[in-house]
């Protein structure tokens, strides 16, 4: 959310300019791609039914393209990829534990 909503909050999010770097129709678009992900995300949550399909999809997706930051962003000390492979342990550990339930 800070990505997007940092368009016009420079001085308070200052630190986003520094790893996202400035506002920019790539970031706008990163900040875009961000929101639809969030928004299936609720979708996933809100209704059960539609939960382990939206899951099945959206969570190798983020995988994958969080793991190809690790390969792409070389500059080591950017926090982004390093978070993004948190998050990717976090979406396999949530895989795993939905398709071991389903067993």
């Amino acid at each position: 959310m800070g990505l997007a909503l940092g368009f016009g909050l420079k001085r308070a999010l200052a630190g986003m300019e520094r790893v996202f770097g400035p506002d920019s129709p790539s970031r706008r678009i990163l900040a875009s791609v961000y929101l639809a992900i969030a928004a299936a995300s609720v979708v996933a949550v809100i209704h059960a039914g539609v939960r382990r399909p939206i899951a099945s999809v959206l969570l190798p997706l983020q995988i994958c393209y969080k793991l190809l930051t690790l390969v792409f962003v070389t500059d080591r000390s950017n926090p982004v990829p390093w978070a993004n492979l948190g998050i990717s342990i976090l979406h396999g550990a949530t895989l795993w534990a939905m398709w071991t339930e389903a067993e």
